[in-house]
């Protein structure tokens, strides 16, 4: 092969590859309930937690195509980013939440793919639920309301889910008909 055609296979290579990725990283956030892909829902575990506690959001993911799909997030490949915002902004963040969203303080290298992912597609029709502990990706130990979403990537774009609202209280959570 010619140095200028192997030249050529080289920039046309990294044309692909860089858009692919470009689409990804860049990739514009819309509006869960306008996929055609997948339909996503949260809900918290509980709404209540005491401060030290950790609050888990579930996000489930059902397949609205006519075929198998791969479900965001299994093994090494970019999963959910969750977001958080407290009264007072956005609370601490820990290494994890900041490698998953993109966000790497300068001098911190990202956090190595040790997962082994065993998870099957999703059959047409089909649905998975996901739990998020909170406290591996925030610094949750002040008292207060806070509301949360998550971005998950899918072939038509990101997808943004609704927001959900959750309390972090001091000591005990008052009683409720599920908690006497």
């Amino acid at each position: 092969m010619s140095p200028a055609r192997a030249l050529i296979s080289i920039g046309v290579f990294a044309a692909v590859f860089v858009s692919a990725c470009i689409r990804l990283v860049g990739q514009e956030v819309i509006p869960a309930h306008k996929s055609n892909v997948f339909y996503l829902t949260i809900a918290m575990e509980k709404k209540q937690v005491r401060v030290g506690e950790s609050p888990m959001v579930l996000l489930t993911i059902k397949n609205l195509t006519d075929g198998l799909i791969r479900v965001p997030g299994d093994g090494c490949t970019q999963g959910a980013k969750v977001w958080v915002q407290g009264e007072n902004g956005e609370p601490p963040t820990t290494l994890r939440e900041r490698d998953d969203t993109g966000r790497l303080l300068p001098g911190e290298a990202g956090l190595q793919c040790t997962v082994v992912a065993n998870m099957r597609p999703l059959d047409p029709g089909e649905s998975t639920t996901r739990k998020f502990l909170l406290k591996y990706l925030y610094d949750l130990q002040v008292a207060g309301k806070y509301t949360v979403y998550l971005e998950v990537p899918s072939p038509e774009a990101w997808l943004r889910t609704d927001t959900e609202t959750f309390q972090i209280v001091a000591g005990e959570p008052p009683p409720t008909k599920s908690n006497p």
